[in-house]
């Protein structure tokens, strides 16, 4: 079974940028409109927000610097909005867990988080599926239900903190919009969320720890640069001639690659940050000599980073990696180019949590529970079917 084609069309649009009975996704500005806040002092609204963002509170009664009857007005018209825990798998060397969360409509969406020696990630999703169709992506499978709101964005950050502080986990984090779906077609949520992650009385994550992956929206990247909220980003790239991208990634027909190269470009000049090329390695599919020397030539072009991405298969494709032997090849062919070129690491594999591999598309048998946005946590995936 392959990865469906998808057309993004404008009835799949975002939900409520807040839902009016939720806390979650506010800033603030926000908070301090709330009309529970009137009359009290300034900084009510930051400690507000402190509790929702840092604190990880699950109910107004716990915000104990709070006034009682503040508390009280609050929990009598609001709740939290935190995402439900549906399921949860962990990898047997606890490099990755990935959760399942429900949203209030029922729909169902995954975060991971990675865990190395050296830092911890994570993962989270900006969609509940994705209409873009890449070939490579399990999430494909599952076609676009609709946009998260920047509350449930937000969720899934606090649900994976608390999965880490469980763990042990302390200290600087790297966060990556590289979970289920395009976060560039979810423009505003996307932005509204970082806004509120970078925020000194919010998460408070450094914005060079939050990288943006795109499929290439070339008129989103160039927003994103004109309105610089200092994040990096990170091009799904995956081939160097248009007619194997426009087969891996069918929203190249659309925005082929001399369109995303300027955007690129654009990008680097508006906000000083150099692009990170992602290039996923398929067996005879792009992983020639002459892709590894295009590919470092546009990196020294455009002055980029490459992360090359081993294939991590799933049920849900027939494409395969590029043997171990052809990846190193591939990137000692581009080292004398570009020098930037680093290969990624794979966590998360063996309970299909890896880059590619999110999805609640998956069939019974895989831990999934049939698609639609309601599938179950995957376990481990059963043997890979037959190349095509």
């Amino acid at each position: 079974m392959s990865a469906k084609s998808h057309s993004p069309s404008a009835h799949q649009g975002a939900p409520p940028q807040v839902s009016p009975g939720e806390l979650l996704g506010r800033s603030v500005a926000e908070l301090a409109a709330l009309p529970e806040l009137r009359g009290e002092p300034a900084f009510r609204a930051r400690q507000l927000a402190i509790w929702l963002y840092r604190r990880g509170a699950s109910e107004a009664a716990a915000m104990t610097d709070l006034p009682g009857r503040l508390r009280e007005r609050l929990a009598a018209r609001y709740t939290i909005g935190r995402l439900a825990p549906v399921a949860e798998a962990r990898a047997r060397d606890a490099s990755a867990v990935k959760l399942l969360l429900a949203t209030r409509d029922g729909l169902r969406v995954e975060a991971v988080l990675l865990r190395t020696a050296r830092r911890d990630t994570l993962c989270i999703s900006s969609q509940i599926g994705c209409a873009y169709g890449c070939r490579f992506c399990a999430t494909a499978a599952m076609g676009l239900a609709r946009n998260l709101g920047r509350g449930e964005i937000l969720a899934q950050v606090l649900a994976l903190q608390a999965e880490r502080a469980r763990l042990g986990g302390e200290g600087l984090f790297n966060l990556v919009f590289m979970g289920m779906g395009e976060p560039l077609a979810n423009y505003e949520e996307l932005v509204g969320a970082i806004r509120i992650l970078t925020d000194d009385h919010g998460v408070g994550i450094g914005r060079r720890r939050i990288t943006v992956s795109t499929v290439g929206l070339p008129h989103a990247v160039r927003r994103l640069g004109r309105e610089d909220p200092a994040v990096r980003l990170a091009l799904s790239l995956n081939a160097t001639e248009n007619a194997t991208r426009s087969q891996l990634m069918p929203i190249n027909r659309r925005f082929p690659i001399e369109a995303l190269l300027p955007a690129v470009a654009d990008y680097r000049a508006r906000t000083g940050q150099r692009v990170t090329f992602e290039y996923v390695l398929l067996a005879g599919v792009n992983d020639r000599r002459a892709d590894a020397e295009r590919l470092a030539a546009w990196a020294r072009r455009y002055d980029c980073k490459v992360n090359l991405i081993r294939f991590n298969p799933h049920p849900l494709s027939r494409l395969r990696p590029t043997p171990p032997e052809r990846v190193e090849a591939f990137r000692e062919t581009m080292l004398p180019i570009s020098p930037t070129v680093t290969l990624r690491e794979s966590l998360g594999e063996e309970i299909l949590a890896a880059c590619g591999q999110l999805s609640t598309a998956y069939p019974p048998e895989c831990g999934g529970g049939g698609g639609g946005g309601a599938g179950g946590a995957a376990g481990a995936p059963p043997a890979a079917p037959p190349a095509s």
